[in-house]
This record gives C-alpha cells, structure tokens and sequence, in this order.
C-alpha cells in the first residue's frame, strides 16, 4: 500500500463548504503532501468527494459504532438498556461528550452493520474506518497519567447473560447485586472477561468488513481506530486485541493524541513503534497538530502544541517501522501558522 498522507476533517467544518472553498482547501492540503481525507458522518457529499477525486486526494468516510454522542446521548435516553452499566453499578456517567454505548446488543450492532453498509454503497467512498469501536471509555481523559482507574463496564443483565453462555462461566447465587457480580468476575475471571470483550468487539469488526468487501472487493480500504495504550490495557478496557482485529482490516489507526494525553512527542514514536510491531505494514498513526480547536469546541485537548513540537510529532510518526504514513488531527489544525508547510516540508525530503 503507498504511503497515506491524511487529514481527519470533522464533518459539520466540511458540511459547511462551498465546492469554491472545498477545492480552495483541498488544492492547499494537497501543496501540504496530504493525499487521503478522513472523517466520519452518516451522511455524505458526493460533490465534495467527486471533487476530491478530481485533485487527486482520496476521501475516506467511516462511523461511530458504540457512541450517540453526535445525536446527544438521544439513543441512550431511548433506549435504557444500551446505557453502560459500571462495576459499581450505576451508569456510566457523561465525561464532557461521551457517554459510550453498550456492545453487545445484537439489534443495535445489526442497524450499524447496515449503516456502514448503505453508506459505501450509495457513495463513492475510497476508504471506511471504525470508530469507537470499543468498549466504553472515554480515553482521552481516563488514560492520563494520574488519572483513576477506568472503571470496567459494562454489567448490566444482558451482557452478563452472554458472558456467561458464551464463556462458560456462571455467577454463583449468593451475588445478589450487580456490585457483587462484577467483584467476582474481575477478581475470578478477568482473563474470561477480557477474552469476551475482545471476542465482542472482533466479531462486529469481522462482520462489518466481510460485508463492506462483498459490496466493494478490494476497491475500497477499511481500518478501525485504536487507543493508544499497551497491548494488555487495550483489551483490558476496550475489547481491542490487535493481532486479532488486524486479520480484518486493511489500517489500524492508534489515536496518538500526545497532548490530549499530557504526553511528549516521544511517546507518539513508542506509540507507532508498538503498533507498527502488531499490525505490520497496517499501522497509520493518527497524530495531534494542535490543541486550540478542542477548547473552541469546549473540550480539553491539553496544553498548547508549538509549530516546532507538531514537526517533531509528525517525525516521530513518520519515522516508525511498521508504518504506513500519518494522520493529522486535525486537517484544518494544519492552517494555523506554519504546520502545513512544515509537514509538507519533512515529505519532500523524505
């Protein structure tokens, strides 16, 4: 696979764009070695992408598989049972915009296997990639060094049903409450538990791609979105076990967001260097260029990030074994003073 060169675009920047001011973006992210689009909508412009297409960049789409938070939780209000259920027992609570929903509840996994799948086939999507494609967590804030232990999720009454018929595992009677129950899985069965998480999420990954490839064959790329953590906390807290999800995918994309996390550029490079090791020649980082448009949006995207420190990031990403190239999070941070330029700058060199 060439090298990919990406941006990641939230939608509601380009759903605003006249095909003027699209082509004038676009010609200026291509003078910047940018020559992939990334974002994720359930809905699409065929304009902007057949534009795209005529510069020479290719669009990638993709969804949020287990999160509502573009339509404000409104699902979880819906429907109770898809709301994650913590080992204390209570709700998950909402951490800024995240609440996470439940994975294991087939009829919800069915409408988003068949969202995915209206959407490659009614657009002209090069590339289709899975986000939140987890268990819940909201990681940009529970990874953090010092931060608390996340706490598991989710043990509300039907997954525990599945757990246990599908782990031959069985609760004991005595466990009357869900506190109860949870304490005695993770102290008695973490590694089944684990295994069912990552067999959880595995199967709608494996479901999702084998239908988009019989609809597209190998015309179409599609990957999925990783947390940047070790191997053991990944499976551990969100069900992604890469060796397994890599089988069916053709890009793994670990969200090295350094200064969302509190971390240095150097991380970005063990970051990409641990995930280059799992999913050889399939791993893209997805790095930060800036920190300015989280707190217009009112979330907490860490300190400032200088032009300087950006350059090192995109080193470090560029510069990993295993890798196939870089996303910049986010396309239109690259704008703000010189990250463009110097991005395009390290691509003509190397």
């Amino acid at each position: 696979m060439k090298q990919i060169v990406g941006a990641f675009i939230f939608p509601e920047v380009w759903q605003r764009w006249s095909r003027d001011e699209a082509c004038s973006k676009f010609e200026t992210l291509r003078g910047f070695g940018i020559n992939t689009i990334f974002t994720e909508s359930e809905t699409y412009r065929d304009d902007l992408i057949d534009l795209a297409h005529e510069m020479g960049i290719r669009w990638f789409g993709g969804i949020a598989c287990f999160s509502d938070h573009s339509h404000d939780q409104q699902l979880l209000k819906d429907r109770p049972e898809l709301w994650p259920v913590l080992e204390t027992g209570e709700r998950r609570p909402q951490m800024e915009w995240y609440v996470g929903v439940t994975p294991t509840i087939e009829d919800y996994n069915g409408s988003r296997l068949a969202l995915a799948e209206r959407l490659v086939r009614e657009h002209r999507l090069d590339g289709f990639v899975l986000d939140f494609v987890r268990w819940p967590i909201h990681w940009e804030l529970e990874l953090r060094p010092g931060a608390p232990r996340p706490l598991q999720s989710s043990f509300d009454p039907h997954t525990l049903a599945r757990f246990q018929s599908e782990m031959g595992v069985e609760l004991p009677d005595s466990l009357s409450d869900t506190p109860a129950k949870a304490v005695w899985i993770l102290k008695h069965h973490m590694t089944e538990w684990t295994d069912f998480k990552c067999a959880v999420i595995t199967a709608f990954v494996e479901a999702v791609t084998a239908r988009l490839r019989a609809l597209r064959g190998p015309d179409i790329t599609l990957g999925l979105y990783a947390l940047p953590t070790s191997s053991e906390m990944l499976e551990a807290l969100a069900g992604q076990r890469v060796s397994d999800l890599a089988a069916h995918v053709d890009v793994v994309l670990p969200m090295a967001y350094h200064a969302i996390l509190h971390r240095s550029p150097a991380w970005v490079g063990e970051i990409a260097r641990e995930f280059g090791a799992a999913a050889p020649s399939k791993t893209l980082p997805v790095v930060q260029v800036d920190s300015a448009e989280g707190a217009e949006a009112g979330a907490d995207w860490g300190p400032p990030v200088s032009v300087d420190e950006w350059e090192m990031v995109a080193g470090r990403a560029l510069e990993a074994p295993g890798t196939l190239g870089l996303v910049a999070f986010t396309g239109t941070s690259l704008f703000r003073g010189a990250r463009g330029e110097r991005l395009g700058a390290m691509l003509s060199v190397s």
